[in-house]
Parts: C-alpha cells; structure tokens; sequence
C-alpha cells in the first residue's frame, strides 16, 4: 500500500460515542487506486462489516489511536 489516507464521517449520524465510521484510500503497488469505508465499533473495540486486510486495520487503528478516537484503557 502507497499513499494511505484515512478520514472521518463525523456527520455520520452514527452515536459518536459507539461508533466511529471512517474512509479510506490507497495506491496498490500495480498502481490501481483502492478506497473504502471502516466502521469501528467502540464498545466490541473491533471493526464490524466486511473482513479487511490486517495490513490497513492495523494502519487504522494506529491513525484512531494518534487522533486521539480510541478510549485508554483503564484497570
């Protein structure tokens, strides 16, 4: 994956404190523009609908962690 970009649909009408639905868009290394929707489900801590590729759950998750989305974990 080239160029991997990641934004958010706040305006989703989705509960903010539930639900985080976010976009998605890359280069493949053949070049074919790829782009998406997640749907991060806050209370499961997992994304729900279709299986992706660990590679962009793993860059999503981290761009959710940096922007301050996902909640610290408390003990």
């Amino acid at each position: 994956m080239r160029n991997l970009t990641f934004g958010f649909f706040d305006d989703s009408g989705l509960p903010p404190d539930s639900r985080i639905l976010m976009f998605y868009s890359f280069e493949t290394e053949e070049r074919f523009s790829r782009s998406g929707i997640l749907h991060y489900h806050l209370g499961e801590r997992r994304f729900v609908g279709p299986h992706h590729d660990k590679e962009l759950t793993a860059a999503a998750l981290d761009f959710l962690s940096r922007a301050g989305r996902l909640p610290t974990a408390t003990t």
